[in-house]
């Protein structure tokens, strides 16, 4: 229960194991006999722990013998007794798993400062994003279109500017004339569904492909990278134009 082995009583009361290995039998034949053999019960439960004299009268009503006066003990334990739980443990090992955790530490915190003071010599510039501010504008042959934000309402007194276009993308712009129900969707996905307000315009990028879906055809005014189409319907018509960067599609 307390870890101990008979090597070390063995060690430490200089008792045989096979003597220790008997008592424990309770094969007390084997053992020398008379005193030696109190003596060695008394040094066994000293270094165990335990009462000292009640061991001796244990053994001695076991054996059939009488427990010797109390000052005649022919043995002595020449180590104090450790009363905890696995006292020859050692915490040798626990001190090496600890240093060699922290050589790991060490060794990943080095490398990855490495990496983060090697990243900014060696990334690449940021590819632009489809509707970012600082994208190339569209080829000089065609006609720079009114400036507005992306997917932004607004009346058609905005300050004149350049619209950016990311490389490889097209704009189509859809301003209203009159209230106008729109839906756009750009490569395969859906970017904007509602009514579109009189003289307010909407903006819609990509890269392939940009549907426009409208049930008042009259009432809106479409232009592809800055060229104006001009209305691609009558009042109350209900369209569906499909834009490439070429342009109209259908």
């Amino acid at each position: 229960m307390r870890g101990i082995t008979l090597d070390e009583i063995s060690e430490s009361t200089k008792i045989s194991r096979r003597h220790l290995e008997s008592l424990e039998r309770e094969d007390f034949d084997a053992l020398p006999g008379g005193i030696f053999n109190k003596g060695f019960v008394r040094a066994y439960a000293r270094y165990l722990g335990l009462d000292e004299d009640q061991a001796v009268v244990d053994y001695s009503s076991a054996s059939a013998e009488q427990p010797p006066p109390p000052d005649q003990f022919p043995l002595e334990v020449h180590e104090k007794p450790n009363r905890e739980m696995n006292p020859r443990r050692s915490s040798v090992p626990l001190v090496l798993a600890l240093l060699a955790l922290l050589v790991v530490l060490a060794v990943f915190w080095a490398r990855n400062r490495g990496h983060r003071s090697e990243a900014p010599a060696n990334a690449a510039p940021p590819v632009a994003a489809a509707d970012s501010q600082q994208a190339a504008p569209a080829p000089s042959a065609t006609p720079e279109p009114t400036a507005i934000t992306p997917d932004s309402v607004g009346p058609t007194h905005t300050p004149a500017a350049v619209v950016p276009v990311a490389e490889h993308t097209f704009v189509v712009v859809i301003k209203a004339k009159e209230d106008s129900w729109v839906s756009l969707t750009a490569d395969g996905k859906k970017t904007w569904e509602g009514t579109l307000k009189a003289d307010n315009k909407r903006l819609v990028r990509a890269a392939k492909r940009i549907i426009v879906t409208t049930g008042n055809a009259g009432g809106i005014e479409i232009s592809h990278n800055g060229r104006a189409l001009g209305a691609l319907g009558s009042e109350s018509e209900r369209r569906t134009l499909t834009f490439n960067p070429g342009g109209l599609v259908q």
